[in-house]
């Protein structure tokens, strides 16, 4: 099992907890309004000199339906044009 997280433009927020509630069916955390500055995009501070802001979400997927994840994820990103999204992810243990 792997744990997720992706940053990601709130403009395509529908689209990525679609890809979750489809392939992954298993349960995610989302915060819908994330400010920041990527390393090669623009600040993204909600306000009148930098507009916009991300979501990210964190996500547990079991290795079985990983490739899937990450394909819809892919598929997405191709999609989004200069619309930016970072995933990353690395192996976890259920502790309790």
């Amino acid at each position: 099992m792997k744990i997720f997280f992706l940053i990601y433009d709130a403009s395509f927020d529908e689209e990525v907890v679609e890809i979750l509630s489809g392939c992954c069916n298993t349960g995610f955390t989302r915060w819908s309004k994330v400010l920041g500055k990527g390393e090669r995009s623009d600040p993204k501070m909600d306000d009148s000199i930098w507009p916009g802001y991300n979501c990210a979400v964190m996500a547990s997927v079991p290795s079985l339906i990983e490739t899937v994840f990450t394909e819809a994820l892919q598929n997405l990103y191709k999609k989004m044009d200069s619309k930016g999204m970072k995933v990353f992810s690395w192996p976890i243990e259920r502790v309790i």
